[in-house]
């Protein structure tokens, strides 16, 4: 008989309850805090192999600011809605997005 009471003591103690099913660590004392989860990347207003009319979309210039690397090898940065594409700039061929490698003054 003791030891069923001990068995069901056990298996209250190591049951979470339901106010501590979310807590991923849960510390006497401490609330909960939410994990930030990834943000989930939006589509973009072109799409890669896309060919930009010449003079809808400005170029982005001093790269170095936003913290991208020199444009080189004939290609451009340009600015298209909120993002920042890297651009052929003879074809105006869309290479690459390359918006979440800006820095956080982009």
């Amino acid at each position: 008989m003791r030891h069923i009471a001990i068995t069901a003591a056990l298996a209250i103690a190591i049951i979470p309850t339901v106010g501590f099913a979310q807590c991923r660590i849960t510390i006497p004392g401490t609330a909960c805090v939410a994990v930030p989860q990834p943000a989930i990347p939006r589509p973009g207003p072109v799409d890669i192999g896309d060919t930009l009319e010449r003079g809808q979309y400005s170029m982005l210039m001093n790269a170095r600011y936003y913290g991208l690397p020199d444009a080189r090898d004939g290609w451009v940065y340009m600015r298209i809605a909120d993002d920042i594409y890297r651009v052929d700039w003879r074809s105006h061929t869309v290479l690459e997005r390359v918006t979440d490698q800006a820095g956080r003054n982009w």
